[in-house]
């Protein structure tokens, strides 16, 4: 009887091993064909997203020139000058937002806080082993 068992159990495991085998391989082209199927997604709604914003610029471009025709309708202001007025004002707009922009940019790009974490790791593993 302990010859059958002994004889069974290299068996057994030799399928558990199999079978682990397998299972990952099918999880692995499972999480493969899922993760294309996402990236597609992605790149169609990014497709989207982009004809969206070149749609929004003629949008934005045309409330320019709205602005430009109204000027000059409102005031008499050849339309030259009424260009440069409105151009005037969205560069003052153009400054206050790289402004703003600009200064919330932090100083360093560098993730100060995990630095210093991984360095009292380090410190900490280092004093364990002395």
């Amino acid at each position: 009887m302990a010859e059958q068992y002994s004889s069974t159990l290299p068996n057994a495991f030799s399928r558990v091993i199999s079978d682990l085998a397998d299972l990952l391989q099918k999880e692995m082209r499972l999480a493969r064909a899922e993760l294309s199927e996402k990236l597609s997604l992605s790149m169609r709604a990014g497709l989207w997203i982009a004809a969206a914003a070149v749609f929004a610029m003629v949008a934005m471009l045309l409330v320019v020139q709205a602005c430009v025709f109204g000027l000059s309708a409102a005031t008499g202001i050849a339309l030259h000058w009424s260009s440069l007025i409105v151009a005037a004002g969205l560069a003052v707009v153009a400054a206050a937002a790289f402004a703003k922009g600009k200064a919330g940019v932090p100083d360093q790009i560098a993730p100060d806080r995990t630095i210093t974490q991984v360095k009292q790791d380090f410190a900490a593993a280092k004093e364990q082993l002395s």
